[in-house]
């Protein structure tokens, strides 16, 4: 986000040695108490009115989701412009799901009501609806189920269709879904050995910037897809497991192939 040229205030929900996808790892979840006294903090210091948006995603304990809930209240009342970006992290639809007990509870029943934009990824959809979706269609329309729960959310990006998309075994597939309209778009899967780690924390962050930075919703989806394709480039290229966003860092501003959305029926 930074390379977007976003400025941003991280307020880190765990301290660990690496993605927890790897199978083991080592560091402690944030106290949940620090996250909301760093917010008053900010608050104090009278700039807390600048900040216009909040992006949550892991999350350490079931405890931190309302803490996180007490941020968005807070940067609302200094700026109720602010947006609130919800990226539900549960799992990986390969992996299952990796998150302690009682996170998945609060993003089904709390974090729809709250959010302007929820970014879950297939099985995430599934888990807060309740209804497992197996094609585009049903995604769509389990994204709808979502919007038509709460007064305040706009948009649902689904940021993985594995098994429900067009292309499973070719593309990688996103779906983008508002009150009137949706978008579907896919770049090619590359040939990695192991899925790169971290590819929903880089959609996430990737769409909140282009939102922040006017987007329209689908060119936001297009720049988000069109960057993340030129950031697994550079994984592919370099050999690694880890996201190259250093690498790739130019190309998160300009990504050198551009993929265009297409609008599904409503």
């Amino acid at each position: 986000m930074r390379r977007l040229g976003v400025n941003v205030w991280p307020l880190h929900t765990v301290q660990f040695s690496n993605h927890t996808q790897y199978g083991a790892w080592e560091g402690l979840p944030t106290p949940n108490e620090q996250i909301s006294a760093l917010v008053r903090g900010i608050e104090a210091r009278g700039v807390l009115g600048s900040c216009d948006a909040v992006l949550s995603g892991y999350l350490g304990s079931a405890e931190q989701a309302e803490h996180i809930t007490y941020v968005v209240d807070r940067v609302r009342r200094a700026n109720p412009k602010a947006l609130y970006l919800c990226d539900p992290v549960m799992g990986h639809p390969e992996k299952g799901c990796v998150v302690p007990e009682g996170v998945q509870a609060h993003h089904a029943e709390c974090s729809a009501a709250i959010a302007d934009v929820m970014c879950p990824n297939v099985l995430e959809l599934g888990i807060m609806t309740g209804h497992s979706p197996a094609n585009v269609t049903e995604v769509v329309q389990a994204a709808r189920s979502l919007l038509g729960n709460s007064t305040r959310l706009k948009h649902v990006l689904v940021k993985h269709l594995a098994h429900a998309g067009l292309r499973p075994t070719q593309d990688f597939e996103m779906v983008l879904v508002g009150a009137c309209e949706a978008w579907h778009i896919a770049t090619p899967l590359l040939p990695f050995s192991r899925p790169p780690v971290g590819v929903g924390d880089l959609t996430s962050a990737i769409f909140l910037a282009r939102l922040l930075f006017a987007d329209s919703p689908s060119r936001a989806l297009e720049h988000t897809a069109s960057a993340y394709h030129a950031v697994m480039q550079a994984t592919l290229e370099a050999k690694e497991y880890e996201l190259q966003l250093v690498r790739a860092q130019d190309h998160l501003v300009t990504p050198p192939r551009w993929f265009a959305a297409q609008p599904l029926a409503a």
